[in-house]
């Protein structure tokens, strides 16, 4: 008789229980709670001429304080609309030494973040609490293509290959610029050829750079040795 008693009275309770915790959770969602949430940031406007350089957080974690149900709506939300830093409104610190660097300081970027969220919730700190990076400036060169291609081709020929065109306009930070020789083209490889032939292929950019195209074109001649040219004509002229 016990046993049919705990067995009746066992769903009464467990739904008692759960009525219990949807009203617990109900009334700690309308009291204030405290979570670091992390946005995504994007820094636009660097002085003119110049471009960003270090390594700046893609990230940054704020605690947050401000009612229960809209934080637990911000924990649960899968995408964030990314945080703008704009360089044009802010007033960096300058670290001494050759190389310039600088800093901000990032309680300085609370009032602009609460704006652009347009929450109901107060931030109280954000990590990192500061953000080094630095300029460098913008400049433009002519650069060679240089062509990354495996053409197998038969002991009796040679392979030539010119890009089309052979130079193009690389734009980047100057401490960039200075240490790349010409920009290559993605690797491709062809089979056993005899023929020539001409292929459309994209260019191997590194990061921080970029070129006035993305893809070239490539002739590929076939042709034979100049050794074997010349030994068929002595052989004629036997």
């Amino acid at each position: 008789m016990t046993k049919g008693f705990l067995n009746k009275e066992l769903p009464v309770f467990a739904f008692f229980l759960l009525l219990s915790f949807i009203f617990w959770y109900l009334n700690e969602l309308s009291k204030e709670l405290e979570a670091t949430i992390h946005y995504p940031v994007r820094y636009i406007n660097p002085p003119k001429g110049r471009i960003l350089t270090g390594v700046l957080p893609k990230k940054i974690g704020m605690e947050l304080r401000g009612p229960g149900y809209t934080i637990l709506k911000i924990k649960l939300s899968g995408s964030k609309a990314p945080v703008v830093i704009d360089f044009s409104k802010m007033s960096p610190k300058k670290i001494p030494g050759k190389t310039p660097s600088y800093y901000l300081v990032t309680s300085g970027l609370i009032e602009g973040f609460s704006k652009q969220l347009h929450a109901d919730f107060e931030i109280l700190a954000i990590q990192p609490d500061t953000i080094f990076f630095g300029y460098d400036r913008l400049v433009t060169r002519k650069m060679a293509v240089l062509p990354d291609i495996d053409v197998e081709a038969s002991t009796s020929n040679m392979v030539i290959v010119v890009p089309d065109p052979d130079s193009i306009f690389v734009t980047g930070p100057e401490h960039v610029i200075d240490t790349v020789s010409g920009i290559r083209t993605r690797h491709r490889s062809f089979k056993r050829l005899n023929e020539n032939f001409r292929t459309t292929v994209a260019l191997d950019c590194p990061e921080y750079l970029e070129v006035t195209q993305k893809r070239i074109a490539l002739e590929v001649s076939v042709i034979g040795r100049p050794s074997l040219l010349f030994d068929l004509k002595n052989h004629k002229g036997n």
